[in-house]
């Protein structure tokens, strides 16, 4: 790809224009993108997923929040990967969230498979992912040019919502659940999206060439890896236990 080779040659001076050059998506796309997942956004909102098995009551989606690159203004060109965390009712602590985090994940997958609306997008590839914290990934397509998209989708406990507790006791409960690192990082997702979310274009433009660096320096060519894992940094390690930050908790 011609692109990672001009990046070095680029004096500072013309580092903008390589972003908007470059990197930087068009609005047409990005909006194709974005309308099209827009029908999984109402999908989630709709639909109740109580069932037979987890939580007894019913399970209401809060809200949906995009997250990573669609959330905070930093996609890359032709980034066909938008992450969702689903903020739901029946997760009222992290212990809650933890113990019916598999058994909701398959209700979604299960009420998922039926939705004509997302099979009518070419809904594919639908399967729960064993990682931290696990997640629903599938794929869809866009309705004017049928390019795939990448969703991924990972149900969280609000645990800075409007009816939580002030953020003190927050972390307080959150280091008593003694989770695996990582595995509840979905749930300070608004927190870490208004990060960047209401930076300067001059900080989204820098994370967008360190992102480009990174991928065209560890992952050139057919050797990328699975998008989700990609297109993000691995920045920091938990404190306790020295392992890495989780994809899904980290801001770029």
């Amino acid at each position: 790809m011609a692109v990672a080779q001009e990046l070095y040659s680029f004096p500072a001076s013309k580092l903008d224009s390589f972003v908007a050059q470059w990197l930087q998506p068009t609005r047409e796309w990005k909006e194709e993108v974005l309308e099209t997942v827009q029908t999984v956004e109402q999908f989630l909102r709709q639909e109740n997923f109580r069932g037979e098995r987890g939580p007894a009551q019913d399970v209401r989606v809060l809200k949906v929040l995009k997250v990573g690159c669609f959330g905070n203004g930093t996609v890359l060109r032709s980034t066909t990967d938008v992450e969702l965390v689903v903020f739901l009712s029946c997760f009222h602590s992290f212990q809650e969230e933890a113990k019916h985090h598999q058994a909701v994940l398959r209700l979604i997958q299960k009420r998922m498979s039926y939705c004509r609306d997302l099979l009518d997008l070419g809904l594919s590839n639908l399967s729960v992912i064993e990682e931290v914290p696990s997640s629903l990934i599938f794929t869809i397509q866009t309705r004017e040019t049928w390019e795939p998209i990448t969703v991924t989708i990972v149900p969280a406990f609000r645990a800075l919502g409007p009816s939580c507790p002030n953020s003190a006791e927050v972390y307080v409960n959150l280091i008593k659940a003694n989770g695996y690192p990582g595995n509840f990082s979905p749930s300070f997702s608004e927190l870490q999206r208004s990060f960047v979310k209401h930076r300067p274009t001059k900080l989204k433009s820098l994370l967008r060439l360190v992102k480009h660096w990174y991928q065209q320096a560890h992952y050139p060519g057919p050797s990328r890896p699975h998008p989700q894992r990609g297109a993000r940094l691995q920045v920091g390690y938990s404190c306790s236990a020295r392992q890495p930050v989780s994809e899904t908790g980290l801001l770029l």
